[in-house]
């Protein structure tokens, strides 16, 4: 780690204050007054103490590793060709980095869906078309809207129970309805595990066995690092030490954190994003994840990184980014970490859990909550109902290109103030044509305001970043960019809002929260230009 002094002091005073609390020790007993405000009922306490399940869970799991290899064996038996997993924030951000990093020689290719645009559903069902899908539906509440409106399209079409998998809580609405339904399995999963600490569970070991990880060494490789997270001394404890340094990056005015990993981990960063802002961004604090290397040299990039930390993970077989290089050479606080295999990810994601519920305790807030989540849920059904009209916004305008949107958006907007970061969150199918256009549009932005820009996806920040957004420092900048207006739109099963009716409810709901709270919103229409006859 480099830090300059400040960051260096404060990093002690945090290690310091873990020792005297005896925190490790009191963690791993469950603990739950750890995270109890002054003034707070035992309410605190008996919530968090019910969702470090987490720590505990992988013997369950261990018992479980045979019978989901035979699980594994009669997929292929029946000639399944992919893994559709469905779900939203934890239940499908690990399952990604399962597919595209950690699938074995044998297993089956995975795909990932969680958005309801309707060009993402139309380009999902081509997918699934061209072979036999076994589909992963995924909600531990069970009551997730975007998953439970994708799976009534998708058995529209694939009427059989045989080719629906359930991975829920016991007794929630999709166990239930998977008993019904006829599902072919039905997985569940401890209620003392959240979604975003849950990749060592069920949600993220079923798709895993069928992709054809070994589990019996992706669990030991998880254990390890819970074994080395006992430790009581702060100082030689991994995670804490981790959680210790990206708290006092916080606390002294470095509240964003740009992820900078080795292109065989790059799908890790959407799971590190979620259970960072998601872990912190409450109460007024947070800190803000930022993916993509930044431009610049020396004192130049010093200066864009100002109010940021950089976070390194690299594989033996790609350890270097120029990135990184650039930012110690401009003196950028700086922690980074070179994994032996990628394999090894499975011990990475419960290091950053560990150190996500020491940076929360050192800022006061509980890792374990999401406050403010609800609350555009409950604005999105407002808005449908034709109850309550959106909130208006600094400005709105039309664009008929990502790439004409800088030139669009007011001057003065862009400017901002003092620490007021930037954020684009794009409504638009998540396909490699538009990450591509999304990367540029990033770039742009970070040269115009000399900062980095954070770039998220709806609907699917809504259930990883969005707690930040809502619950973290207020006074940022946002700009809403939403194409549902051009697409071809699909009806939902069972409901009368069409999928881009949703989406864009949605997308007005998050909006009207993001100015009431004290943030400055631009509004984008995305409309490309009519073709000529």
């Amino acid at each position: 780690m480099s830090e300059p002094s400040e960051l260096e002091h404060q990093l002690e005073t945090n290690l310091a204050q873990l020792s005297e609390a005896k925190f490790v020790d009191r963690l791993w007993q469950r603990d739950g007054t750890l995270f109890a405000r002054p003034g707070d009922d035992q309410g605190t306490a008996r919530a968090v103490r019910n969702r470090l399940g987490w720590l505990f869970s992988l013997p369950a799991v261990r018992d479980q590793v045979e019978a989901l290899a035979v699980f594994a064996r009669v997929v292929e038996r029946h000639r399944f060709d992919r893994v559709v997993v469905v779900g939203m924030g934890g239940s499908s951000l690990w399952p990604e980095v399962v597919g595209r990093h950690l699938r074995g020689k044998r297993g089956l290719p995975v795909i990932v869906a969680d958005s309801i645009h309707p060009v993402a559903i139309g380009e999902l069902v081509e997918q699934c078309r061209a072979g036999k899908p076994l589909f992963v539906i995924s909600s531990k509440s069970g009551t997730t809207l975007e998953t439970m409106s994708l799976y009534r399209h998708l058995r529209g079409i694939w009427p059989s129970g045989d080719q629906f998998v359930a991975i829920t809580d016991v007794g929630s609405a999709l166990h239930q309805l998977a008993r019904t339904e006829n599902f072919r399995e039905i997985f569940t999963t401890p209620a003392d595990v959240g979604g975003r600490y849950a990749a060592t569970t069920l949600i993220g070991v079923v798709p895993a066995v069928l992709t054809g990880v070994v589990l019996q060494d992706a669990l030991q490789r998880a254990q390890e690092m819970l074994d080395a997270c006992r430790e009581p001394d702060p100082r030689l404890n991994t995670g804490a030490l981790l959680g210790a340094w990206l708290a006092a990056g916080v606390q002294t005015g470095r509240d964003r954190v740009v992820l900078a990993l080795s292109k065989d981990l790059r799908a890790f960063g959407s799971w590190l994003e979620q259970l960072i802002a998601e872990s912190s961004g409450k109460n007024g604090m947070g800190l803000m994840p930022l993916t993509g290397a930044v431009a610049g040299t020396g004192t130049a990039l010093a200066d864009r990184l100002r109010h940021c930390l950089v976070v390194g993970i690299g594989t033996f077989a790609h350890p270097d980014d120029d990135f990184l290089d650039r930012s110690r050479d401009a003196a950028v606080p700086e922690h980074s970490d070179v994994l032996p295999e990628v394999a090894d990810l499975w011990g990475e994601t419960v290091r950053w859990q560990f150190a996500m519920t020491v940076c929360g305790y050192l800022l006061g807030v509980n890792p374990y909550d999401e406050p403010d989540v609800a609350v555009t849920k409950e604005l999105t059904q407002a808005i449908l109902r034709g109850e309550r009209q959106p909130a208006e916004v600094y400005a709105s305008i039309r664009v008929t290109s990502l790439a004409a949107l800088p030139a669009a958006v007011p001057a003065e907007f862009l400017q901002g103030g003092e620490n007021s970061a930037l954020t684009v969150l794009a409504w638009l199918a998540p396909n490699s044509a538009n990450s591509q256009r999304l990367d540029a549009l990033r770039a742009n932005l970070t040269a115009k305001i000399n900062a980095p820009v954070a770039v998220q996806v709806g609907p699917r920040y809504l259930h990883a970043t969005g707690q930040l957004h809502k619950g973290g420092r207020q006074g940022h900048r946002y700009l809403i960019v939403v194409d549902t207006t051009a697409a071809h739109d699909l009806q939902q099963p069972e409901t009368p809002a069409a999928f881009a009716q949703l989406l864009r409810a949605q997308a007005l709901a998050d909006a009207s929260v993001l100015v009431e709270r004290g943030n400055s919103v631009v509004w984008a229409d995305l409309a490309p230009a009519p073709k000529a006859a």
